[in-house]
């Protein structure tokens, strides 16, 4: 959040000279770009601070800077009378730049995905195991149990009662849980059996409601169990929600999942010639000439969203 150097002059009691002072202060120590009040100037700074300085990509930075985010580099070598492969160059040379140059000083605790289950193929044979060792063990202690039940005092006897009823009961819905997960998976092994043996190209179109029916469960149910649980797998690990995707009509007899269009559009895109990429409608084109599938414009736009895909336009590399 950007505070404007007089509204913090007067919070402080201070005059706004003695605030950019302070700030001119804090930005001249290290590392180069802290203390900047937005993205342009921490940029900026890093750029004043080279040895070597860069006057075109401060230009930029400095004057450009909204239709440079935008990729609108034709405009700018209009208006500099410049190739847009000059401003390609300094695009890339931004791309070295820190724009979090403080992360460095936050600390934090490192995150990491410890899978729920771990699948093996042998010889076309799929087996699964769960890895549920990291997991606290809940256990009644018979031992205090049976002592205190020759207390004779009732009120003592209904208390211990109550908590070994809580006790057994919380026993039973984590070995409930732990078999309904199971089972789920199962399930997910049986109908995507392709993936697991030939890969992630043979991925399914499947969805929750078909476990729900084939497990008699609500389909609620199968959500709640596979959120934020993980499987290794020997193509890598995937979150257990990667198994489900929507049909997609293909030309043949058999439908495609919308991961499989996603990932057939992103081989598509990382292969595609940068200096002339591929429009979505082109890619439309493609998957049905080429891979059978029958899908939208409006439906590759949003595909390429959700896979964090800038569109054609901006994807576009010139050349010299």
């Amino acid at each position: 959040m950007y505070f404007p150097t007089e509204e913090i002059a007067k919070d402080l009691n201070t005059n706004p000279e003695t605030i950019e002072n302070a700030i001119g202060f804090i930005q001249s120590l290290d590392p180069i770009g802290v203390g900047a009040r937005s993205l342009q100037e921490c940029l900026l700074l890093q750029l004043k601070a080279l040895p070597k300085r860069n006057s075109l990509a401060e230009t930029i930075i400095q004057d450009f800077f909204e239709l440079f985010a935008e990729r609108s580099w034709k405009e700018i070598a209009t208006k500099l009378d410049i190739k847009p492969f000059d401003i390609q160059q300094v695009f890339d040379f931004i791309q070295t730049l820190n724009p979090r140059p403080g992360a460095a000083f936050q600390g934090g605790e490192a995150h990491y995905i410890v899978p729920d289950f771990d699948i093996q193929v042998e010889n076309g044979v799929v087996s699964m195991s769960m890895q549920d060792s990291y997991l606290p063990k809940v256990s009644l202690n018979l031992q205090y149990y049976h002592y205190f039940l020759e207390e004779k005092d009732s009120k003592t006897k209904s208390y211990l009662q109550q908590k070994v009823d809580q006790c057994q009961w919380i026993i039973r819905s984590l070995e409930q849980r732990k078999q309904t997960l199971q089972n789920v998976m199962n399930e997910i092994i049986n109908r995507q059996l392709d993936f697991f043996i030939k890969g992630p190209a043979h991925l399914k179109p499947l969805i929750m409601s078909e476990i729900a029916e084939a497990l008699e469960i609500h389909e609620s149910t199968v959500s709640r169990a596979v959120k934020d649980k993980f499987v290794q797998t020997p193509f890598g690990i995937f979150e257990l929600k990667y198994f489900f995707s929507r049909n997609i009509q293909t030309t043949g007899d058999v439908d495609t999942s919308s991961t499989q269009v996603k990932n057939v559009m992103k081989q598509m895109i990382d292969e595609e010639n940068k200096q002339k990429p591929l429009s979505d409608q082109e890619i439309v084109s493609i998957l049905k000439k080429e891979h059978g599938i029958l899908v939208s414009r409006r439906t590759i736009a949003k595909y390429r969203d959700q896979l964090n895909i800038p569109s054609s336009s901006k994807r576009k590399r010139y050349s010299k």
